[in-house]
């Protein structure tokens, strides 16, 4: 009678099997239907199928909106930058003065 251990590995090395099984089938099903679409003058692009002008024309524009994205980002670290820097000016300018009460004012 096998052991709990030894059953449990056995029933690893039977799910890795299949695993390693369902991966070929799925890369030959891909595989075939990729050279299918390849003959048709389509290629593979974030999970589906394009033509090359397609692609080409996604790329440009996410190559601009990275740029734009890049533009954006370098502002909102210049405007932080400069709000830390003159964080305790504005602190100063709008913050009572410590000892502002009058000399001859008592309580």
């Amino acid at each position: 009678m096998p052991t709990l251990r030894q059953e449990s590995l056995r029933k690893s090395e039977l799910l890795e099997a299949y695993r390693e099984q369902k991966r070929r089938e799925i890369h030959a099903e891909l595989g075939a239907e990729a050279e299918a679409q390849a003959a048709e003058g389509r290629f593979p692009w974030k999970g589906e199928f394009r033509s090359q002008a397609e692609i080409f024309e996604l790329y440009s524009l996410r190559r601009k909106w990275d740029r734009r994205f890049m533009f954006d980002l370098a502002v909102v670290v210049v405007f932080c930058f400069g709000l830390v820097a003159v964080g305790s000016r504005v602190v100063k300018v709008f913050a009572p003065e410590p000892n502002s009460l009058e000399s001859g004012a008592q309580r």
